[in-house]
């Protein structure tokens, strides 16, 4: 009776777990919930979507010439009214990492180095004086090289607990240029030919011939705040604005040139350098968009 009694406990207890694990299976699994706002230890990139949307409206409204360009972030001081030094580069990298859900540190940086080379025929004086009839012709060249870097760095806070935050931030910006400008001629300054053919009518003060243009490295810096907004449409990527209110000094730099020609006192060639501009400084102050106006932004 006892051996009976514990096979049936057995059997029993077998069953009881046969119908639990069952029942286990059964039941569906709870889904992972969707994490749509950027928590603490997030990287984040960014990249302006105007040219974007500046592409696709051209590909409706008969555009011969639509160019999908200057996809980043839009540099500290993309351009400046009033003021023709406008900083280098025309995109930057748009970089924010979370130290909180709330809080995070945000960083733009461009670079931009460019360099381009005019070239032209000009008459040759040399075989013209030799031979009025002659169509021979030299090549001047001028090269323009422009380099900049701009940099802000500053911190942001969140408020919003659904899929759309408000976005708000303060920081420092950096940014300085230089431009220089390098001449070359195919006709050579001479006692004969003083006032050789040239392309180019670019002198210097004292009337000579232009060899180089530099201007000394213009110099921004300033303090920077934002607004703004982001909407998270999926998970960890959120399409977002803001508005800048910036404060900053741009010290110009000073402009040299370096120039050739005849001294018809000395009766020889000469080579001058002048200082012909002390630079210009400029004050701003005022609402304008930096680092984004519109924007796109992934969070991992």
């Amino acid at each position: 009776m006892k051996k009976f009694i514990f096979v049936l406990m057995v059997c029993m207890l077998h069953v009881v777990g046969v119908n639990a694990q069952e029942d286990s299976q059964s039941k569906p699994k709870p889904k992972k919930q969707k994490v749509y706002l950027p928590e603490k230890g997030d990287v984040s990139l960014g990249i302006n979507v105007a040219p974007v949307l500046q592409y696709v409206g051209n590909l409706f409204n008969g555009s011969t010439n639509n160019k999908l360009s200057a996809l980043g972030g839009q540099p500290v001081v993309e351009g400046m009214t009033g003021y023709e030094k406008s900083i280098m580069p025309d995109v930057s990298i748009m970089g924010k990492y979370m130290i909180s859900d709330k809080w995070g540190v945000k960083a733009n940086l461009g670079v931009m180095l460019r360099s381009n080379m005019d070239k032209q025929y000009v008459r040759d004086d040399e075989a013209f004086l030799l031979d009025p009839l002659s169509e021979k012709k030299v090549v001047d060249r001028r090269k323009t090289s422009r380099s900049g870097a701009s940099l802000m760095v500053g911190a942001e806070y969140r408020k919003g607990k659904r899929r759309v935050q408000g976005v708000f931030g303060a920081g420092v910006l950096f940014g300085v240029q230089s431009t220089k400008t390098t001449y070359s001629y195919g006709n050579e300054i001479t006692q004969i030919n003083q006032k050789p053919t040239s392309a180019w009518n670019d002198t210097a003060p004292n009337g000579y011939r232009i060899l180089s243009s530099k201007t000394a490295s213009d110099v921004f810096f300033g303090v920077t705040g934002s607004a703004g907004f982001e909407w998270f449409f999926a998970p960890k990527m959120a399409l977002g604005a803001e508005v800048n209110l910036n404060l900053y000094y741009v010290k110009g730099g000073q402009e040299y040139k370096k120039s050739s020609g005849y001294n018809l006192s000395t009766e020889q060639m000469e080579t001058r350098y002048d200082l012909t501009s002390p630079g210009n400084d400029v004050f701003y102050f005022g609402t304008e968009n930096l680092g984004g106006a519109l924007y796109v932004s992934f969070y991992f």
